[in-house]
């Protein structure tokens, strides 16, 4: 018997070594093609299709041209390829995996796990614990610098509205976290179920990434999937409202998201509406006639309580007349006396469909991240109109005194910072007297922080540029984002 078992254990030490032989073997063998490589040609951010057939199963990226083709045995469009044009090397856009065709093997090389990571940026815990205390510049393969975070969207032809929302709420760092973390499984069950989330957290990853071979990122798949997930409500080459995107997109994703709260956590909060209502006659009635017999005089209180994404500012209209050079006068009011419309007093009327509506409003709960958002666009029957109001808005916020909440003495902090925001800008001479819709030929730019060196910086579409916190609040803000202090 002891015989025998020193003749297993040779037998076993002889298959150990000549599997370190063949393992050494396979090693030396080095892959003829690497350096046909070229990473100035390769863009992982189109649609992952095939050039050729135009279907998204088993797309594989030509690693010397940059174009997709699908399959990898013979007769198949990349084995085409490459026996066509001596185009050899290949990566599988779905695992990630290398090959050389049309040999077929696989190919394992330490200095190809950057177009890995380039394709598919994975994040650690404490990577993502550390992004907003990074303020090393990294660099793409073309040598220009740029900051993981503040990289420029392509505009995809009136796409900027939707590239400064992704930007706002790609700064939010509960969400952004959400999306970064490899090893959640709601955000792996959700991806799975809704292309939507999926192509957006792939977006937020390579807005993040420090391996990018360029320093812009191009979002069209995620774009295309709002067009399809929206009906083409927000499509290619349409211009939109970027706050009816952001309604519209938190929404989306909070129903795909479920059972995950992210959503409901960061930005949804609570609001009690008072509401007196009756039938009438009149357009609309000046709020300064109520008296305390508005009940004896056909008016109907309820009251209830809703939830919110975002608290709707009103801006008082424009003044009509000129100043001595001729050019309407801009006005510019304090946020303060917009935020008004919330301290539990003053009245909003409304008359629709012969109902004539008196609103007033307590908060109930405030969310971590409170999103602003200013009505500067109208419409009537006869054009549709912006008010260039200037809101001064500060960088830092105590909604203490300027809110009536219910109950009066909150239990949660009330001091905010700002955190992003949104700007519309038009043309010169474009207004109401051309009779064109502003909607149509603005465009947005955004404001994102960089919380360690508090530099703020301005993004519009691909330019990327420093800017001062005191400009920001002179700016014809259209949305602002801000974050609870403790």
């Amino acid at each position: 018997a002891h015989v025998s078992t020193l003749g297993s254990m040779a037998m076993e030490e002889s298959r150990a070594a000549k599997k370190a032989r063949v393992g050494a073997t396979e090693e030396a063998v080095k892959c003829p093609y690497l350096d046909t490589i070229n990473r100035h040609l390769l863009d992982f951010d189109f649609e992952k299709v095939c050039s050729q057939t135009l279907s998204a199963h088993n797309v594989y990226a030509c690693l010397v041209c940059g174009k997709f083709y699908q399959g990898r045995g013979k007769q198949t469009q990349a084995y085409t390829h490459s026996t066509m044009t001596g185009h050899h090397m290949f990566i599988n856009l779905e695992t990630s995996r290398i090959y050389c065709l049309p040999d077929n093997y696989e190919v394992t090389d330490s200095s190809l796990d950057d177009i890995g990571r380039c394709l598919r940026p994975e994040f650690s815990r404490s990577e993502i614990a550390s992004l907003d205390s990074n303020t090393t510049l990294a660099r793409d393969v073309h040598g220009v610098a740029y900051l993981p975070g503040f990289c420029g969207l392509n505009n995809l032809k009136r796409t900027d509205y939707v590239n400064v929302v992704v930007h706002a709420l790609a700064h939010v760092p509960p969400l952004r976290d959400f999306f970064l973390a490899d090893d959640d499984p709601a955000l792996a069950a959700a991806s799975r179920r809704s292309a939507l989330v999926r192509k957006f957290g792939e977006l937020v990853r390579k807005m993040w990434s420090k391996d990018n071979f360029k320093s812009v990122i191009s979002p069209h798949a995620f774009v295309q999937e709002v067009t399809v997930a929206s009906k083409l409500k927000f499509a290619i080459g349409t211009q939109a409202d970027a706050v009816e995107f952001l309604g519209w997109f938190l929404n989306t994703l909070e129903r795909e998201l479920k059972p995950s709260t992210i959503i409901d956590r960061t930005f949804r909060g609570e609001i009690r509406v008072e509401t007196l209502s009756r039938r009438t006659h009149l357009t609309k009635r000046d709020e300064n006639e109520r008296d305390e017999d508005d009940e004896e005089r056909g008016w109907t209180r309820t009251e209830a309580d809703a939830k919110f994404l975002y608290l709707t500012l009103d801006i008082p209209a424009t003044p009509l007349f000129k100043d001595s050079q001729g050019g309407n006068i801009i006005p510019q009011i304090p946020l303060f006396d917009v935020l008004a419309k919330y301290n539990g007093v003053k009245l909003t009327d409304s008359v629709k469909a012969g109902l004539q509506s008196r609103r007033r409003y307590r908060l109930r709960r405030l969310p971590p991240y409170l999103i602003f958002h200013f009505g500067r666009f109208s419409k009537n029957n006869f054009y549709a109109e912006k008010n260039p109001t200037i809101v001064n808005f500060p960088v830092k916020l105590d909604l203490g005194d300027q809110f009536a909440f219910d109950p009066p003495e909150p239990a949660f902090p009330t001091t905010y910072q700002l955190l992003a925001n949104v700007c519309h800008d038009l043309p010169a001479g474009l207004g109401k007297d051309a009779q064109q819709d502003p909607l149509l030929f603005g465009t947005y730019r955004v404001h994102v922080k960089q919380p360690s060196s508090n530099q703020w910086y301005e993004i519009l579409d691909l330019h990327v540029s420093e800017t001062m916190p005191q400009l920001i609040g002179l700016s014809e803000s259209l949305m602002c984002i801000y974050q609870r202090v403790s």
